[in-house]
């Protein structure tokens, strides 16, 4: 019998779509598959991120940063089509199978647990908005993150289609006539949409997360 392999300290990933706007399953499928694809070349990882089962993706990091910085890019280049929930599991991951993909370990369990905590948690008045949740048991563990992380994800929920665009631009460090001239709006009105949704703060926050070990 092959010896199992074992990656400890690890962040596996697991995401499923929250809601589609209006597009055809077969669209957004193929809208998912091209978002991986470019987060994958984007985001550093273990394991690629990739589609399973249905529409539920898995991917794995070596950190936790990691994990969140392909979760944020790929709702990020998602948004208009379609809409992600994420579930992080800090722990080991156990290879099994190499040739056939299968793993097992605490990272996926852990994994497993925090998606489907976040789906009952969007249910809870108060909490719609929220589409992250992080369980973690590594040493390195940073136990406000995903208090850190719901934040982040009510905020992005209060903003309209126009400034969600506008915080996208700011977070790939695009400059403010760029993100205007893409918006058809003069620099002077991006920059009012900024300012009136506190997107550089907001920026700010989710740029800390992506560095979080």
């Amino acid at each position: 019998m092959a010896e199992v392999k074992v990656k400890s300290n690890v962040v596996a990933l697991i995401g499923d779509i929250v809601s589609s706007r209006g597009q055809r399953r077969d669209a957004v499928h193929e809208a998912v598959l091209t978002s991986l694809s470019h987060t994958n070349q984007r985001v550093p990882h273990l394991d690629p991120l990739r589609v399973t089962v249905g529409d539920e993706i898995q991917g794995a990091f070596e950190s936790l940063g990691q994990a969140l910085g392909a979760a944020s890019l790929l709702n990020g280049e998602l948004f208009g089509t379609a809409e992600m929930r994420f579930g992080l599991g800090g722990g080991e991951i156990r290879i099994i199978d190499e040739g056939r993909g299968i793993q097992d370990g605490s990272a996926w369990w852990l994994a497993r647990e925090a998606i489907d905590s976040v789906e009952e948690l969007s249910r809870q008045p108060g909490y719609e908005g929220v589409r992250t949740a992080i369980r973690d048991e590594r040493p390195v563990a940073v136990p406000a993150a995903d208090a850190l992380a719901r934040l982040v994800d009510v905020h992005v929920a209060e903003l309209r289609d126009g400034a969600r665009r506008s915080l996208i631009g700011l977070m790939e460090g695009l400059d403010n006539a760029d993100v205007a001239e893409a918006e058809g709006i003069s620099p002077s009105a991006n920059t009012q949409r900024v300012k009136n949704n506190n997107l550089r703060p907001l920026a700010d926050a989710m740029l800390a997360l992506r560095s979080l070990p």
